[in-house]
C-alpha cells in the first residue's frame, strides 16, 4: 500500500461520507432547491455542496489525490490514488423526503477500489470495508444471505434515467425476474441496495445504466461480505455499467437472465 495504510484510507472515506451525508441531512429543509431538472431526474444544490464537504475532508489528508465525483472530477495523473464520490445517492428520494438515500465515498489505487464507506444518515448506518477486512455495518461484521435459488429470492433494482429510446435490457430483466423470483423491489438508491445485499436483507441486485460513483464503495462492501459482482461496462459511456450482485448461488441465474435480455 506504499506509505498509506488501508485503515487510514478507510478512516478518511468514512469521514468524507459522513461529512457529505450530514450536510445534506442537516439541510433537509432545502431539499427542493434544484440546480437542474430532467424528465426522470433532478440535480440539487445540496448535491454540489455535499460533494464539496467530502472533497474538503479528502484534500485535507491527501491534497495530491485525484477525485472523481458525480458532480465533477479533479484528476491527477501523477498519483495512483483516486477518490470516487456520490454525495447523495438517491437524490430523487431525498428531494421528496423519502429516507432511502445515502452518501458514498470510495478510494481506488491504480483503478482498483480498495476501501469505501456508504453512510445512510436517516438510518444512522455506516457500511464500511477495505480489501483486507470483512465488511461491517456500524462496526459489526455483515454477511450476504445464503438463499439458494432465485425462486426464493428478493431482488432489488432501480430504473435507468434514460429509458426512453434506450436499448438497455432493464425492463425485460425486470419482467423476467418479477416472474421468476419471490419479489423484485425498486428502492431508488443503488449504493444502499448493494449494501442491503451485503448485510443479507436482500438477496440480489441488478441495474443497467448506473455509474462508477453509484457502486464503487458499495460494490466493494458487498464483495467483502461474500457477494459476487458482475459488471458489464457500457461501450459508449466511460463510467457507465450494468451491475449484477448476489451470493455465489444466485449470480449465475442473474447472469443468465441478463444474457437473455441483451
Amino acid at each position: 500500500m506504499n506509505d498509506i495504510s488501508l485503515n487510514h484510507l478507510l478512516d478518511v472515506a468514512i469521514c468524507a461520507a459522513e461529512a457529505a451525508g450530514t450536510h445534506a441531512y442537516e439541510n433537509k429543509d432545502r431539499r427542493k432547491e434544484t440546480s437542474e431538472t430532467f424528465q426522470h431526474d433532478v440535480k440539487l444544490v445540496l448535491d454540489v455542496e455535499s460533494q464539496r464537504k467530502a472533497e474538503a475532508i479528502i484534500a485535507s489528508e491527501f491534497p495530491t489525490h485525484g477525485i472523481l465525483g458525480e458532480e465533477d472530477a479533479t484528476p491527477n495523473l501523477s498519483t495512483p490514488y483516486e477518490w470516487v464520490i456520490d454525495p447523495i445517492d438517491g437524490t430523487m428520494n431525498f428531494s421528496h423526503g423519502f429516507e432511502y438515500w445515502c452518501s458514498s465515498v470510495a478510494v481506488r489505487q491504480n483503478q482498483k477500489v480498495i476501501a469505501g464507506c456508504v453512510f445512510a444518515p436517516d438510518f444512522n448506518a455506516y457500511y464500511t470495508a477495505h480489501i483486507e477486512q470483512e465488511a461491517k455495518l456500524n462496526g459489526s461484521p455483515i454477511r450476504v444471505a445464503d438463499t439458494a435459488s432465485l425462486q426464493n429470492a428478493m431482488v432489488v433494482t432501480g430504473l435507468s434515467k434514460e429509458m426512453e429510446g434506450s436499448r438497455e435490457p432493464h425492463l425485460e430483466m425486470f419482467r423476467m425476474l418479477a416472474l421468476n423470483t419471490k419479489k423484485v423491489r425498486i428502492n431508488g438508491a443503488a449504493a444502499l441496495d448493494l449494501c442491503r445485499v451485503a448485510d443479507g436483507t436482500c438477496d440480489g441486485f441488478f441495474e443497467t445504466g448506473i455509474y462508477l460513483w453509484d457502486y464503487a464503495a458499495a460494490g466493494l462492501i458487498a464483495e467483502q461480505a461474500g457477494a459476487v459482482m458482475a459488471t458489464y461496462p457500457r461501450k459508449c459511456d466511460l463510467h457507465g455499467a450494468t451491475v449484477l450482485c448476489s451470493n455465489e448461488h444466485l449470480i449465475e441465474g442473474l447472469r443468465a437472465v441478463y444474457t437473455k435480455c441483451i
